[in-house]
């Protein structure tokens, strides 16, 4: 690839004939993505002299569909292995919980939403169901983040306007599976409020039906997040692992996955997410992980996420990742970008410790009820802010994902100091710096 600055590329136009100028701007039209005019902005044009501007162009030999490439649905064998796999972890996480400790054996005493006067212990305080509809507000707020996270603003030391060409369809499947995540969570948490604040009556209105439906809500949310939590995993994988060999050559594609990847993960569907979502939250309908405290059955429901935790962290840890741009438009030579390079490191930690940070509550709150005398509102008040920390480091980090994704892949980035911009650039979205 010749490397030329915009400048150069307006003096070569100039000194064609006019018939080979229209040629050459038809065929960079027929280069550039489909992109709906919806998503993509005229961009800004001014008289006056502007800083250097950092520029995505699409490259001619790339493509922007989301590959399908090892992502077929899966076959009657991989849903049988899949299915041994959702029970033994719904095993594990009920067996976890009470074999941990002395002070876990103690406290999570099976019920199946039948409760009496000796075990069954439910705080009806505002330090409760007050932080319960707090969380609520601030999950309903990440979803609508994520949905609304369609452009993506890069920043440059070396210029204050920044245009970049995107397309908002490239995230949709992850904004919306990243929204029903935090959804989940915001349900899960309002009918956990609604029920403390509600069921004051003592045993005997937890014995209702009533409450348990609502019960069920609270923690039959917790347990389908799990399969929005992989289905999130899986989109993230298919992006980063599939969508870099969709573009490349048979014999390339090896050298290319070797250079971008630490591990080979395997892509999981989300018919698969949803069996493991779906039965999780079936057991917890029948009662299955239903305890005397009624604030066990979360943690067990929680426990259950491990599977969809992990293969999360393991698919931003699988890749190669690359520091954003440097110093590529101080020079102005051309440089091809992956979302390697877009998705910045203070997100990836934050991802990784957002969705690892619930799991000291597991031993933590046995330890709580056993050892301390603090009350339960405190307790529930303590391990709240804690599940605020982690959700809310999932949503920024998830958001941040979405945003990455919008850029089309395989782009190339241009800078020059003139305002003038390539056929493709003209279609570019104008971005301020600072938003």
């Amino acid at each position: 690839m010749c490397l030329v600055t915009a400048e150069e590329k307006g003096q070569q136009q100039q000194d064609q004939p006019a018939g080979a100028r229209d040629k050459l701007h038809n065929a960079s039209r027929a280069s550039a993505p489909l992109l709906s005019s919806s998503s993509i902005s005229t961009s800004l044009h001014s008289s006056s002299p502007q800083p250097p501007t950092l520029y995505y162009n699409v490259n001619p030999s790339s493509t922007t569909n989301v590959p399908s490439n090892n992502t077929s649905f899966p076959s009657l064998g991989v849903i049988l292995l899949w299915s041994i796999l959702t029970f033994v972890s719904k095993e594990f996480s009920v067996f976890l919980p009470k074999f941990q400790s002395q002070a876990g054996a103690k406290t999570f005493i099976p019920a199946a939403y039948h409760y009496d006067a000796e075990y069954t212990f439910f705080d009806n305080t505002i330090l409760t169901w007050g932080t319960d509809y707090a969380i609520c507000i601030i999950m309903i707020y990440a979803a609508y983040l994520c949905l609304r996270a369609t452009t993506y603003a890069s920043s440059s030391s070396s210029s204050s306007f920044v245009r970049i060409l995107q397309d908002p369809s490239q995230s949709k499947s992850l904004r919306i599976k990243s929204a029903c995540l935090f959804l989940s969570y915001a349900i899960s948490v309002f009918a956990g409020g609604y029920a403390h604040y509600t069921f004051t009556g003592g045993v005997e209105q937890l014995n209702t039906l009533a409450f348990r439906i609502w019960w069920t809500i609270c923690v039959g949310s917790v347990t389908a997040a799990g399969g929005f939590m992989g289905a999130c995993g899986s989109e993230i994988c298919k992006r980063i692992h599939h969508n870099n060999n969709n573009n490349t050559t048979t014999s390339s594609s090896s050298s290319n996955e070797n250079t971008r990847t630490v591990f080979r993960l395997v892509h999981v569907h989300d018919v698969l997410w949803v069996i493991y979502g779906g039965y999780l939250t079936w057991v917890c309908i029948m009662g299955g992980i239903s305890y005397k405290r009624p604030a066990c059955d979360i943690f067990v429901a929680g426990t259950s996420q491990f599977v969809p935790t992990m293969y999360c962290i393991l698919s931003v840890l699988s890749v190669k990742w690359e520091e954003h741009i440097k110093n590529g438009e101080r020079n102005g030579t051309v440089v091809v970008v992956h979302h390697h390079g877009v998705i910045r490191r203070w997100f990836r930690y934050m991802f990784y410790i957002g969705f690892a940070l619930n799991a000291p509550l597991l031993p933590s709150y046995p330890c709580y009820i056993q050892y301390t005398s603090l009350s339960l509102g405190v307790v529930n008040a303590i391990l709240h802010s804690n599940l605020t920390l982690a959700w809310g480091m999932q949503a920024l980090s998830l958001r941040h994902f979405c945003q990455a994704f919008n850029l089309v892949e395989n782009v190339e980035v241009e800078s020059s100091s003139s305002s003038s911009s390539s056929p493709l650039c003209g279609s570019a979205i104008g971005k301020k710096k600072d938003e």
